[in-house]
């Protein structure tokens, strides 16, 4: 398992996280998830991502590169106090880049205008070949919504200061529609009940190709989809597009978004077809409804039972029970960000057990995703 470390990084003050098969990561808004799991992609896919910046830069000074993939000026969080460290190796992200820099080489912009000259796979100097580097991480940010106006997928000259994430999920979008020529997440939707009677196409309107949906025959624009469809449709084509690629992690943000919990619940069950695939995944959430679903596997496992008696817990019909194979051996951790109430900097805890008798208040009520629901039941208990 891999082990990330961040000291020092915008809000955070410390960040321990030891990843798991599954991965949740919890806490208030502006705690430093997403920094934390940018840095996280930013270390693995270094190379992928500086190559995607010269495409569209000729800039080589590493600040702008980290404006570039942060957005904004942000490369003002990396500090002289900053540390990383990844599987006890500590990491500098300056010196990283500038290694990643040296291996492209300094002539990369006259070697992309010279694209048919041939070159020795082992020079690994010319831009090409870096389009054929898989990803070690497949991002899916929270502003996925943004990378589609209109129903029109965005371009990467729509984006200003938005960050390389979610750039880099418009250009999977992109990607995705281009390879699909007929309906789209035929594969996909079927898992999820709000989506099994829809059909999703590229439809040519205004000038540029836009997703519409079809439902009993009557042809839905993009803008009239509900939220959850807006928000949801694109993360499944984002998963389809890479259903068949051995890319070690795929990090979800906030997958509840404008879902119901009970879709919430249909996508967990989704991801466990991707931890049978062996990739990892990462979700960060503000939702109690994924370590409800963690909380139940846990609690089957301890009792020993059968987990694919967690589809009758939520009253989940599954076809496919192979899903279940081997979950009771793979490693499910949950961490909590937790803002010092004082100073207002953040440290992970791992709250993996998700016991609601333990005496650590963070670990009981789930990093306060069960607070509410504890304070509302006392209030209600008193009368």
């Amino acid at each position: 398992m891999d082990n990330f470390v961040v000291e020092n990084l915008g809000p955070i003050a410390k960040a321990d996280v030891t990843f798991g098969d599954l991965t949740i990561l919890t806490g208030p808004q502006a705690s430093g998830k997403t920094l934390f799991l940018e840095t996280f992609a930013l270390v693995n896919d270094t190379l992928i991502i500086l190559s995607d910046y010269y495409k569209s830069n000729n800039i080589t000074d590493v600040n702008a590169l980290l404006d570039y993939f942060y957005g904004g000026h942000l490369h003002k969080i990396i500090k002289t106090n900053t540390k990383i460290k990844y599987n006890g190796r500590i990491k500098d992200l300056h010196t990283e880049i500038m290694a990643a820099n040296a291996l492209l080489g300094n002539n990369i912009k006259e070697m992309k205008l010279h694209s048919n000259t041939e070159y020795n796979y082992s020079d690994v100097l010319y831009l090409n070949f870096f389009d054929y580097l898989l990803p070690k991480i497949v991002y899916i940010p929270a502003q996925r919504s943004s990378s589609i106006s209109e129903g029109r997928i965005k371009s990467s000259d729509d984006f200003v200061n938005s960050p390389y994430v979610l750039i880099k999920f418009s250009n999977y979008l992109q990607q995705y529609v281009k390879r699909k020529a007929s309906e789209m997440l035929k594969a996909s939707k079927k898992d999820f009940d709000f989506l099994k009677k829809a059909e999703i196409n590229m439809q040519r309107s205004s000038g540029s190709s836009r997703l519409e949906m079809t439902i009993d025959k009557r042809n839905i624009a993009y803008m009239s989809w509900s939220t959850g469809q807006r928000e949801f449709v694109p993360l499944l084509m984002v998963l389809e597009n890479f259903s068949t690629s051995k890319n070690k992690y795929i990090v979800i943000e906030e997958p509840e978004l404008g879902l119901h919990p009970r879709a919430i619940i249909e996508f967990m069950f989704s991801v466990l077809k991707l931890m049978k695939r062996g990739v990892k995944v990462i979700i960060s959430t503000h939702s109690s409804t994924p370590l409800d679903f963690v909380w139940a596997i846990n609690h089957l496992k301890e009792k020993q039972a059968d987990i694919s008696n967690i589809a009758d817990m939520f009253d989940f019909k599954i076809k496919d029970k192979s899903v279940f194979d081997n979950l009771a051996e793979k490693e499910i951790k949950v961490y909590y960000f937790s803002p010092d109430k004082k100073t207002r900097k953040v440290f992970s805890k791992d709250i993996s057990s998700l016991d609601v008798y333990s005496e650590d208040e963070d670990v009981s009520n789930w990093g306060g995703m069960s607070l509410s629901a504890d304070r509302a039941g006392s209030i209600v208990s008193k009368f």
